[in-house]
């Protein structure tokens, strides 16, 4: 552990906010808010991480307002992004810290539309004292985790910041204009889908679920033609051996939720709504879907497309495994047809 002094002209320092980025210039949209129910993310100017990599890691600070229904959160993504740190798609944790303010305070959730809302949401005049544990040391850090917030400091969690396409803007109907077909093509999408049901399919393996699956989680690197997936806050370790029909719901949460918004444009009628999502609003979700396909549907997707994916929404499948494996047999479809 390394305690340093954030603030202007410290060794670290927190700056724009990138959790109200879907706001900015959007307005004639129905588009989400990427802000978090439990925390707030800052990019982060931190030398001893800025060197390791092209860009400015990024900091998802425990909301200070919410700390309470923050902490087992922060708690639960820990463990997985330990759990979980060598598997491909995962976005890799750099550090962690615990954070007091001295002087200022964290700004207000303004989308920053003109230079004045941009200094305003910035956090960049905040000063105070950072405890910054290496990912290594996170059995120490979890184990001070709730004194640390019960004294006033927050949890941050450090990460490498995201600069692929976020799938919500590359897939989502509403927010294209109805040409996601163009921006991720059904081939794109079924080889992205396919990725993140592998990624599924390691997190069952080693006993952890995701649920949030939502496509604002989902980023797409186009030149390694890869997913990543963030933010596991309301995910969680499973310790009841007997775990098939949660592993299953998991399943069932992706293929609405998610297959759904990549092949269609849009998630399964009555699944949970992109936003700041809640755990209890997913554990109260629907355990079935029934498929409406439009025409546009019909067009765009061939029946072992439709197939598949009223499957997945109907929880037909009980594994990410077998969902993998039809999408890998889908996507060598699409591709043999050139």
């Amino acid at each position: 552990m390394e305690t340093v002094q954030f603030g202007p002209n410290e060794i670290m320092t927190f700056t724009e906010p990138l959790d109200t980025w879907l706001s900015a210039g959007l307005r004639d949209f129905a588009v989400p808010e990427a802000v978090g129910s439990s925390a707030r993310v800052f990019s982060l100017d931190y030398a001893p991480l800025n060197g390791d990599y092209a860009n400015f890691p990024v900091s998802k600070v425990m909301r200070p307002d919410k700390t309470r229904y923050a902490l087992p959160l922060f708690e639960n993504e820990i463990r997985i992004l330990t759990t979980m740190q060598d598997t491909p798609g995962i976005t890799p944790m750099l550090g962690l810290a615990f954070l007091k303010v001295s002087e200022g305070h964290w700004p207000a959730e303004v989308a920053p539309l003109t230079t004045s809302l941009a200094e305003e949401a910035s956090a960049n005049t905040i000063t105070g004292t950072a405890d910054v544990y290496s990912p290594d040391e996170s059995v120490s850090f979890l184990s001070e985790l709730t004194n640390r917030v019960a004294e006033g400091w927050l949890a941050a969690i450090l990460l490498p910041r995201r600069w692929e396409d976020n799938l919500y803007l590359r897939c989502d109907a509403g927010y294209t204009r109805g040409e996601f077909h163009r921006s991720f093509p059904v081939i794109q999408a079924l080889k992205a889908a396919k990725q993140i049901a592998d990624i599924m399919a390691a997190a069952h393996e080693r006993h952890v679920i995701y649920l949030d699956h939502k496509v604002l989680h989902y980023y797409w690197n186009d030149p390694r033609q890869q997913v990543f997936v963030l933010d596991w806050n309301i995910g969680r370790l499973i310790t009841n051996d007997n775990s098939e029909e949660v592993y299953a719901f998991d399943v069932l949460q992706y293929g609405a939720r998610a297959l759904h918004h990549l092949l269609t444009g849009r998630q399964a009628p009555g699944s949970v709504n992109v936003g700041p999502n809640r755990p209890e609003d997913i554990q109260n979700a629907p355990e079935h879907y029934d498929p409406v396909w439009t025409y546009d549907d019909q067009k765009r997707l061939t029946q072992d497309e439709l197939d598949v994916l009223g499957q997945a929404i109907q929880g037909n499948y009980p594994t990410a495994a077998g969902l993998a494996q039809d999408l890998q047999s889908l996507y060598n479809q699409r591709q043999s047809q050139g």
